[in-house]
């Protein structure tokens, strides 16, 4: 797997006036809060795992390697049977020991769960049983050399088997992980505490507080005045306001995902390759990178970085508006005669930028465009049923599982659960099944990247930027790394001075 490089600009030296840590608390300032919860495919089993209460049996370094988790071991002992071995020694938060039937129990509740997680559905596993004490037999419907990336994704986070008693998930008190949830106020905050029995030894930290904050000028404004700690998900216009702050550096790092303009590809006229072709030529990646992400970003050919190893090679991003004018003409638009809606989300400051640009842009080919931009709880059931034209997504490709397998099963497949795009190729859907079953990483990334150019000759989806993460850090913070997918935050040897 390739290394995803961190880069960490200092600010000047904390004054001795700087606001002074009582006890050994944190607050860091996220911009998702909990929405469903704690549903486990949604993304409030991120914010769990990265609160340092959720874990999984698999852990992603920050290389996208794989490491122990709850599990010490695995095997693949048949070609769609594996079997993990537990970490001896484990307590949930409860009391309660980790045992083969408990992470089975978790396991089948995210199967039959009314919305199951897209690295592990029932649609990839047939069944999940306890084998002894300390070993869990998972058998998937076709052979996946996967499963053990999958297993990482916070999705598949392991609870005790009471946090399934109710009608909702419980966390409090049923975590095995570092830090153990107190108390949640699902659009506040969250507020956590030292797991003192932490299998992996004692955490530095007495405890802290995860403070949800959409707006990204209110987060930048609670780091800068030191009533949080760290603040996620700066925006590229903020960085230089945040170079000259006293006492705050801003950790960089180029990460694995993109901003992509998804095209309706089942509604007319989105559904000729023609005006797809036209919207993907009339847009000017490296002027919105230029502009929005001030440099901070990449045009992108592909969702894929160029140097990952399953990049497609020989594309570059296009922008010829004279050909996007030939083609609509080819498809038989007449300039003004076609008129399409932007969706955008808020979550994410720059995106209303984008849709801007964009609208400009398709416009200067006679293409109308009108722009709506809401929370995207808001907009997600538009997409995912396909009554919409247009929408920016912000989307991380080695997310669900530190491969592309799963971003292309669930982005492009016929039956994928994040199909926003409504593409459906028997051939694509072969070619994704295909890679699956290879053990050969090489094998899997030359199928990687013959798709990925698919997609880029048919406009399938239009990539925009290639994203650069930026997080704000109060200069007290120790032993702070940012994880290129996200997943950890609070870790044990976090800490403050």
């Amino acid at each position: 797997m390739k290394r995803y490089a961190l880069a960490v600009i200092c600010a000047i030296t904390l004054s001795t006036s700087a606001i002074a840590q009582e006890g050994k608390m944190l607050t860091y300032a996220d911009f998702q809060m909990v929405q469903t919860n704690w549903q486990m495919a949604s993304d409030d089993s991120y914010l769990g795992s990265r609160a340092g209460c959720f874990e999984t049996l698999v852990r992603l370094n920050s290389q996208l390697q794989l490491e122990p988790g709850l599990a010490t071991a695995w095997k693949q002992v048949e070609p769609t049977v594996w079997e993990f071995t537990l970490r001896d020694g484990v307590k949930f938060q409860d009391g309660t020991p980790l045992t083969g039937d408990a992470v089975a129990g978790a396991l089948n509740h995210l199967l039959t769960a009314e919305m199951p997680a897209r690295p592990f559905s029932p649609k990839l596993i047939k069944s999940v049983e306890a084998s002894g004490e300390k070993v869990v037999r998972i058998t998937t419907r076709d052979p996946l050399v996967l499963l053990p990336a999958q297993l990482a994704a916070p999705n598949t986070t392991i609870l005790s088997p009471a946090a399934y008693q109710g009608a909702a998930i419980d966390p409090v008190g049923h975590c095995t992980g570092p830090f153990e949830i107190t108390e949640v106020k699902p659009k506040q905050y969250l507020k956590f505490k030292r797991n003192d029995n932490y299998w992996g030894g004692k955490p530095l930290l007495d405890g802290g507080k995860v403070v949800f904050i959409p707006d990204a000028n209110t987060r930048m404004t609670q780091v800068r005045s030191g009533e949080a700690d760290i603040a996620r998900l700066i925006p590229a216009y903020a960085v230089k306001k945040l170079e000259g702050a006293q006492g705050v550096g801003l950790v960089q790092q180029r990460v694995p995902r993109v901003t992509e303009l998804l095209l309706n590809n089942k509604k007319a006229p989105l559904n000729d390759i023609h005006v797809r072709q036209a919207i993907q030529a009339a847009i000017d990646g490296k002027a919105i990178a230029d502009s929005v992400y001030e440099g901070l970003a990449t045009a992108a050919a592909s969702a894929f970085l160029p140097d990952d190893p399953w990049a497609p090679k020989g594309i570059a991003p296009v922008y010829d508006p004279e050909r996007a004018k030939a083609l609509l003409k080819e498809a038989g638009i007449q300039p003004g005669q076609l008129q399409l809606e932007l969706l955008a989300y808020t979550s994410r400051s720059e995106l209303k930028d984008v849709a801007a640009i964009i609208q400009a842009e398709l416009g200067e080919i006679g293409i109308k465009v009108n722009v709506r931009v809401a929370e995207y709880t808001a907009i997600e059931p538009e997409m995912i049923s396909g009554a919409y034209d247009m929408a920016l997504m912000s989307r991380g490709y080695l997310t669900d599982v530190a491969d592309p397998f799963g971003f292309l099963t669930a982005d492009y497949s016929c039956g994928g659960s994040y199909n926003m795009s409504h593409y459906c190729s028997e051939d694509v859907d072969a070619q994704i099944k295909k890679a699956s079953s290879l053990s050969d990483p090489q094998a899997r990334y030359a199928i990687y990247a013959q798709l990925a150019k698919k997609i880029f000759d048919e406009a399938i989806t239009v990539p925009v930027v290639n994203e650069t993460s930026i997080d704000a850090v109060t200069e007290h913070v120790k032993n702070y790394k940012m994880h290129p997918l996200v997943y950890y935050l609070m870790t044990k040897d976090l800490t403050v001075e």
